[in-house]
């Protein structure tokens, strides 16, 4: 007879989970000792529970499956509980397998215990706690298929330590066939007649097309109804974004050629995305009085949420520009094509202007113009939150065949972790992470887990300019002058990446960017490049004198 830790381990694997990430703890001991001797499930011992939550969420970006992450009691939890967040800002499956105190202590507000329903409930779309050891494979089942239906998002489970350890007799549960949600051909045909009639029709896109079919037939329609593809925050790896139809991210502070297409556009056709009050919709500036919205995704409820819609299209994302690729288009007008370019234009009038000088370190541009000549074109890119990845964001071109990694919910730590993760799922594609200084400090410890992982293709980029660089614009545009609070005082980070057992290459001068990069980018063992850059260019837009004169 196997423990219930046994029969949620062989659940998890008959799921076709073959990775979960965790930091050791004693709530979960009986599910490492049923790893011991038939060790079916790869478990990553990291060393924080927050760094193996953001490696769980990589992870089911990177896969489509639900990512796994074992967090202890208490603590351990609360560490992991920022990735839930991001998990259910950015609508990606994860499973939070969380310790509990022993069946008899519940309640009774024992060492380590939480109130799981309370503590998640505004974060998880579920959150469960196994009372019986028979009841294990069920909850860890149905956890797996709440996290990636609909919506998708973070789901926790509470696992007290007796129930683990106990004995059961039941049947490892399997995965259930999930319900396609595809379209109607009349709604399809609807959404065709729209875009013949609109004179600037754009397409904002998000996380939901996330597979390889999907980005096709995204490329397809796009190209078969002339229509500019605006990706949201963190996923313009979703379209090339050297293609005459890219018009941009909408992400934090858009370049102004990229605003204006969206508030121009008369028709807006919205797939995978949530439209919600953030990014997608440039914070309630969309859509604009008179511009239509057609708004495609796979959960009733999130359609018609903030504004209205001409048209509400219950469908999976891929399913449905397949669709509309396959319906018979008319040859583009020159109308069209003209929209198309100046769209085009909007995006490139920034993303190919020159980098600008600086008395104080390096323009963080000189760093991705060598990324653009170096990164491979199967790389897994990630990337932190702050001010200097304006500049990967909006200067550098995406390729549909990489995949970038990033926090919906704009919270920093992320990039170190998320980039072990793809670096162990993919040892054969190189991994790079974007971060800045402050951000490296929140996670980089994480770089010991990819050294005992044996990982050999990760790139870590720093850029350091000795500061909280967004908080540091932000007192500079609201309170100029008066910086408090946001300097920082950094090690060498070329000294800490030997530390770990890892490779330090420095960039001081533009001069050094491409050699620098094709160095790191080769090396065979993980690297951390430290760009020492420029406080006065802020970020791509903005230097902090032009902030304070305004």
């Amino acid at each position: 007879m196997r423990t219930a830790a046994k029969v949620l381990v062989d659940t998890l694997v008959a799921h076709g989970i073959d990775r979960a990430f965790c930091v050791p703890g004693e709530s979960y001991l009986a599910v490492m000792d049923a790893l011991h001797d038939d060790p079916v499930l790869d478990l990553v011992s990291c060393r924080h529970e927050g760094g193996a939550a953001w490696m769980a969420l990589a992870d089911a970006k990177l896969t489509g499956r639900a990512g796994i992450v074992f967090a202890s009691r208490g603590p351990g939890a609360t560490n992991a509980s920022i990735a839930g967040h991001s998990a259910e800002q950015g609508s990606f499956p994860l499973v939070m397998l969380m310790g509990q105190v022993s069946t008899s202590k519940i309640g009774k507000r024992a060492t380590q215990e939480i109130n799981y329903n309370k503590t998640f409930s505004d974060i998880a779309k579920s959150v469960e706690e196994v009372d019986k050891p028979d009841r294990v494979g069920e909850v860890v089942a149905r956890a797996i298929r709440i996290a990636e239906s609909g919506t998708p998002g973070p789901v926790v489970v509470a696992l007290p330590t007796d129930v683990l350890a106990a004995t059961s007799d039941a049947a490892t549960v399997t995965r259930r066939k999930g319900a396609a949600v595809r379209p109607n051909d009349s709604d399809t045909a609807s959404v065709a007649d729209m875009i013949k009639a609109a004179e600037r029709p754009i397409m904002i896109v998000g996380g939901r097309v996330d597979s390889a079919e999907a980005r096709r037939s995204l490329l397809a329609a796009s190209e078969a109804w002339g229509i500019p593809v605006l990706p949201t925050y963190v996923h313009q790896d979703v379209f090339p974004n050297d293609h005459p139809n890219y018009a941009g991210e909408l992400g934090i502070r858009p370049p102004s050629g990229v605003a204006e297409t969206a508030l121009n556009a008369d028709l807006i056709v919205a797939v995978g995305t949530k439209m919600g009050i953030g990014m997608a919709t440039m914070n309630e500036r969309l859509p604009v009085a008179g511009q239509k919205v057609v708004h495609v995704y796979p959960e009733a409820s999130v359609i018609g949420r903030h504004f209205d819609v001409e048209l509400g299209i219950v469908s999976d994302a891929g399913a449905f520009l397949e669709s509309l690729a396959a319906q018979n288009a008319p040859e583009l007008s020159d109308a069209r094509k003209s929209w198309i370019e100046a769209s085009h234009a909007g995006y490139t009038d920034f993303a190919d202007s020159p980098s600008r000088p600086a008395d104080d370190g390096l323009d963080f541009g000189h760093v991705i113009d060598a990324m653009k000549t170096h990164v491979p074109d199967d790389a897994v890119i990630t990337v932190d939150a702050g001010s200097f990845s304006s500049w990967l964001h909006h200067k550098y071109p995406f390729k549909s065949s990489q995949n970038l990694l990033g926090s919906e919910c704009g919270a920093m730590g992320m990039s170190i972790p998320a980039a072990v993760a793809a670096a162990i799922r993919y040892p054969d594609r190189r991994i790079v992470a974007v971060v800045g200084d402050g951000g490296a400090l929140m996670s980089g410890y994480e770089l010991a887990t990819a050294v005992a992982a044996g990982v050999k293709n990760l790139c870590i980029v720093i850029s350091n300019n000795n500061a909280y660089g967004t908080i540091r614009m932000h007192q500079e545009t609201h309170y100029p002058g008066r910086p408090h609070a946001t300097d920082l005082v950094n090690p060498d980070f070329t000294i800490l990446a030997q530390a770990f057992g890892a490779k330090g290459l420095a960039i001081e001068t533009a001069e050094e960017a491409d050699a620098v990069m094709r160095e790191a980018l080769s090396a065979d063992v993980p690297v951390i490049v430290e760009a020492r850059t420029s406080l006065e260019n802020v970020d791509a837009k903005n230097s902090i004198t032009e902030l304070r004169a305004r």
